[in-house]
């Protein structure tokens, strides 16, 4: 490792500044809903600052504020992405650590987001700080994207459909990987149904009226079917996803000793059911909503149309349709072990780390789609995250600088090489 690179990476968090910058991202509040993600924005935008940095603050719509910054310039050209909001806190049972204290406790660091994906967050911007200080080659952008819980319209993709600036020749993104190497992630579609019935006084049922909560009591069985569907894998991608299957191990083993089967499998979560009125009065009216995550081989469209053809099987009435729009949906992603930046961010972990490194997929969904769909590189590297989406979230303090050396090592090493 050259003495300055070396030098850089000794110094992450000497003083506590990566730690309180985590706890300060984390004392404001971004969750989604509602999304609003301005204050966290502003904040950034002024930490920029003080460091002789600018940055521009893009509002997409009424609270979605996304920020943009660049230094250096020619090639290559890294993109460091990262999302501003986070899961609500309020989940229906009380923290015993107030979600925005940001405090660190027993070598933890506390509060919504800390793991999705503020901790992350804030080993990028700290590294593109450090970076901006150094004199190095090449491009290196920041991008703070909003809406990204709620499908990345209006942030993610809506910068690369509108700003030349964040497309880049790779990107290194900080989602929680718990250490791994992530190159790629399954695809989202939640699906819609609706059923439609005949309102009528609940004393007359079964004589008049039509039940549209009955209509789909029917055929939820029939969706329900699709859990574990295989994925329709070639020898390539066979090899692939039994490769990512190891990190995906590792960061979620604990849940389950089958959990990383689920990169070969459909899986199908009948999330909300909505419908009627009154118990005394026919239901005429029942939607709900169906999140299917689907591996390598399936598309959003034909897992749709198998889903619509089996229902239209016994009740053709019933309204298929995607819950979000037709470009936020995207078929499962994935970036090469053999990319550039995937090559080099394996290597500096492990240097800094002194362990091998492990690919893996994440069953979740990230930006990162949206820059591999346009076919460039995108890589997360993050900590590992205890109690996601519930209460007492947290990551160890001691992650949090595991991944700001890392950061700092692979975007050292990437601008410094060419165009890999």
């Amino acid at each position: 490792m050259a003495s300055s690179k070396h030098s850089l990476i000794s110094s992450v968090n000497e003083k506590g500044e990566l730690t309180e910058l985590l706890q300060r991202l984390l004392q404001i509040p971004s969750d989604n809903p509602p999304g609003d993600t301005t204050a966290i924005a502003e904040f950034i935008q002024d930490y920029m600052s003080e460091h002789g940095i600018e940055s521009r603050i893009i509002t997409t719509k009424p609270g979605i504020a996304n920020i943009v910054a660049t230094v250096g310039d020619g090639e290559p050209h890294l993109v460091l992405n990262g999302h501003l909001d986070t899961f609500p806190a309020e989940v229906g049972e009380p923290w015993s650590i107030p979600p925005y204290s940001g405090k660190l406790k027993d070598g933890k660091i506390y509060g919504r987001g800390a793991g999705d994906m503020k901790g992350g967050l804030a080993a990028l911007l700290y590294s593109f700080v450090k970076i901006a200080e150094t004199k190095h080659s090449g491009r290196l952008t920041f991008t703070g994207t909003s809406d990204e819980e709620t499908g990345g319209e209006w942030g993610a993709l809506w910068l690369l459909d509108n700003d030349p600036s964040v497309m880049g020749d790779a990107v290194l993104n900080g989602e929680p990987s718990g250490l791994t190497v992530r190159i790629g992630e399954k695809s989202r579609v939640s699906i819609v149904l609706e059923a439609e019935g005949k309102a009528a006084h609940g004393s007359f049922a079964g004589y008049v009226g039509e039940n549209a909560i009955m209509k789909m009591v029917h055929i939820l069985p029939l969706v329900a079917d699709f859990q574990g569907t295989p994925a329709r894998l070639t020898p390539e991608t066979l090899k692939l996803t039994e490769e990512v299957m190891k990190g995906y191990r590792q960061q979620y083993g604990h849940e389950s000793e089958t959990m990383a089967n689920v990169l070969k499998e459909v899986t199908v979560n009948i999330g909300t059911i909505e419908g009627g009125s009154e118990d005394n009065i026919v239901p005429a009216y029942c939607k709900v909503k169906v999140d299917t995550r689907l591996p390598l081989g399936i598309s959003p469209e034909e897992i749709t149309e198998m889903i619509a053809s089996r229902i239209h099987a016994v009740d053709p009435s019933i309204k298929v349709s995607w819950a979000r729009p037709p470009q936020i949906v995207t078929e499962s992603t994935y970036s090469g072990i053999e990319a550039g930046i995937t090559r080099i961010l394996a290597k500096n972990h492990q240097e800094i780390t002194d362990t091998s490194p492990l690919y893996s997929f994440t069953s979740g969904g990230t930006d990162c789609r949206f820059w591999r769909k346009r076919g460039i590189p995108a890589i997360s590297y993050g900590p590992r995250v205890y109690a996601m989406g519930g209460v007492d979230e947290h990551i160890t303090e001691e992650e949090l600088g595991t991944v700001a050396k890392v950061h700092l090592g692979t975007i050292l090493d990437y601008l410094g090489s060419g165009n890999p």
